[in-house]
């Protein structure tokens, strides 16, 4: 049996498939470190500042006055500034409700994700890091938070006001905010995950590629079964 010019053979439609495959591997891998690259950026905040006197405001004395309006960084990079003191902080509910007793925990976020972008996969723009802190609230309030922030959800976002403290016993000795009164003033919801078209091209290419290959392949087997 003679076989004609320009006929491909069984490894060749193999050995074709498998560099188109390899190309295609090799272009999802990439596109993967690209995404875990920026979002490892987005994930990472800026240096933490050491505490000093010129940096940091006079200590302040709330007591029996309106509560200090604060950010989750003013309050760790100056922590001597506001223990004790009377604040208000709103963020929104990370990570999950841990009750304990008539209290419950909560992680509060007030980034820009948090509070204006929403989730970074939403709109993929980079504007710093996360931050938030721990804050301890009424069981009654936790009970009606339904939404916390994770790859699928946007967190209901709280306003609470309460006592920080720098060095909580009830939390290891981390920096805290017991919460005298909250409130949920945004709920939060489920996010649809957006369709990644160059992930959804590259997949129908592979697909595409090795149903090519497989059809070669039959059809030269036949070719070969008929000219014997």
């Amino acid at each position: 049996m003679t076989r004609g010019t320009g006929q491909i053979t069984t490894t060749q439609s193999v050995v074709g498939a498998l560099m188109v495959i390899g190309v295609a591997a090799a272009i999802v891998v990439a596109l993967d470190l690209l995404v875990l690259r920026g979002e490892q950026e987005a994930s990472l905040g800026a240096p933490a500042q050491e505490e000093t006197d010129d940096a940091c405001p006079e200590v302040l004395d709330t007591a029996g006055g309106a509560p200090e309006v604060v950010a989750a960084d003013e309050l760790l990079e100056c922590p001597s500034t506001y223990d004790g003191a009377l604040v208000t902080f709103e963020g929104e509910a990370v990570r999950a409700v841990l009750r304990r007793g008539e209290r419950a925990w909560l992680h509060l976020n007030d980034d820009r994700y948090a509070l204006e972008l929403g989730p970074l996969h939403e709109h993929r723009t980079t504007v710093g890091g996360n931050s938030g802190l721990p804050v301890s609230v009424p069981t009654t309030v936790a009970e009606n938070v339904r939404f916390v922030g994770d790859a699928r959800h946007s967190g209901d976002i709280l306003s609470v006001t309460g006592i920080f403290h720098r060095a909580d016993p009830a939390d290891g000795g981390g920096p805290t905010i017991q919460a005298r009164t909250a409130r949920i003033t945004q709920k939060g919801r489920a996010i649809a995950r957006p369709v990644d078209r160059v992930r959804a091209v590259t997949a129908t290419a592979l697909a595409i590629a090795a149903l090519t290959a497989a059809l070669v392949s039959t059809g030269s087997m036949q070719h070969r079964s008929t000219n014997r």
